[in-house]
């Protein structure tokens, strides 16, 4: 059940579950019957599509983000250079402060000890690497900058996304609060991430 083969009414609970999560629900105290009124569903539909609510709630986040991830990818298909792709990719963090908190949120979801956390790190081992949302999308900006490199090593490339990716959390931080205590305006850090970007890929392809 994924992209446009989703049956429209686990659409409905996933975009509940977004929904009630955006709002600031504690996912793990969420009900079914709660999701499923969200969703303007029976209760009794759910389990038709998923065992449990660990399930659906897991699902659905990874969903979001995969979503959000993939549409992001084609906005920033639209640049040429790698410095232009991050910097729409910082600004988007800028603008869509309730996208980013989800993220973070997500995050911490996953790493906690919960029901729902477990359900949704099992769904990403299952999911495989290459089909992880925010990991993907850094794999895929990379490899359109560097292409088959034969030179470079599989953990050459893993190690440089990371990178990347980490530079990305670093902004993510500074965006809660940190610009008032490092006293570094919006641009300046945004110039900054995005010439270190393209500095560690020029690295990493001239080895």
């Amino acid at each position: 059940m994924e992209g446009n083969k989703l049956p429209p009414k686990v659409q409905a609970l996933y975009r509940a579950v977004t929904a009630l999560f955006v709002e600031g629900a504690d996912l793990n105290s969420l009900t079914v019957a709660e999701i499923a009124e969200k969703a303007g569903i029976g209760k009794g539909t759910v389990y038709e599509y998923f065992k449990n609510k660990e399930e659906m709630i897991a699902r659905a986040l990874f969903h979001q983000m995969k979503t959000s991830c993939e549409s992001l990818y084609e906005e920033i298909s639209r640049e040429e250079r790698l410095y232009d792709k991050f910097a729409v990719i910082l600004e988007n963090m800028e603008k869509e402060m309730t996208e980013l908190t989800y993220f973070i949120r997500a995050i911490y979801v996953m790493l906690d000890n919960s029901a729902v956390g477990s359900r949704l790190r099992e769904l990403w081992s299952e999911k495989g690497e290459e089909e992880v949302p925010v990991i993907d999308l850094m794999r895929r900006i990379i490899g359109d900058e560097i292409g088959t490199d034969e030179k470079m090593q599989e953990r050459e490339r893993d190690y440089l996304v990371m990178t990347v990716l980490s530079r990305l959390v670093c902004y993510a931080i500074y965006q809660f609060g940190a610009e008032k205590r490092i006293k570094v305006d919006k641009k300046t850090m945004r110039d900054r991430i995005c010439t270190d970007v393209c500095r560690d890929v020029e690295r990493a392809k001239g080895k």
